[in-house]
């Protein structure tokens, strides 16, 4: 169980399109809450060698999104191998999927706020804040992964406009791989530093996000 004072907190983000942190701290109150408890058990059992990375999102997930972002984070993951090398037995697992008792060596957790598909929607000014973040406590960055898919899905609408609803789909699933996985090199380096290109920039753009891997995005 993990106990830490606000002001002991702190936190590393994706931005799109700013480096400032200032709007995180209406966050704090309510995602410190998540570092008290854990559903998962880790360290003993059968997969106990493995990577597991738990999703925990809202049910429409799974019927909309779920497939594609398995396929596309595990070739997303096997992409960034060339410049950072994550770990290899790696699983996705959904929340509401995990058996009683299950256990992994090692558990990250990967909490997708609001609706992660992408529909149309009319254009308004997008609020300043983060795609993705994760926290620091004491100095060492937690294994808690949060990513705002609301915001995600507005900040795509442009790129995404006239795009078919399974191109949408593809988009958003890998911009939440994308995002997430910045987020896990953090946790797993235990370093707050930032590349100048590639998934690891402090900032990315929508095209950083969504272009397929050799289409000249990444």
């Amino acid at each position: 169980m993990y106990e830490a004072r606000l002001s002991r907190v702190k936190l590393r983000c994706c931005w799109a399109g700013s480096a400032s942190r200032l709007a995180l701290i209406s966050f704090l109150l309510v995602v410190s809450v998540c570092l008290l408890s854990s559903p998962v058990a880790a360290g003993q059992g059968s997969n106990q060698g493995e990577t597991a990375i738990v999703f925990y999102a809202d049910p429409r997930v799974e019927a909309s999104i779920w497939p594609l972002l398995v396929d596309v984070f595990h070739s997303e993951v096997a992409h960034e191998e060339s410049d950072y090398p994550l770990p290899e037995d790696v699983e996705l697992v959904r929340a509401s999927s995990l058996a009683q008792g299950q256990e992994f060596g090692r558990i990250i957790e990967v909490r997708l706020i609001g609706r992660c598909d992408v529909v149309e929607q009319a254009y308004r000014p997008m609020q300043r804040g983060p795609l993705g973040w994760v926290l620091q406590v004491s100095g060492e960055i937690q294994p808690f992964i949060f990513v705002n898919c609301a915001r995600l899905a507005q900040f795509l609408d442009p790129a995404t406009l006239g795009m078919s609803e399974q191109q949408r789909s593809e988009a958003m699933a890998r911009a939440i791989s994308r995002v997430a996985i910045h987020e896990w090199i953090h946790i797993d380096a235990q370093t707050a530093r930032h590349e100048d290109h590639g998934i690891r920039q402090a900032e990315l753009s929508s095209g950083d996000l969504t272009t397929a891997a050799g289409a000249g995005g990444r």
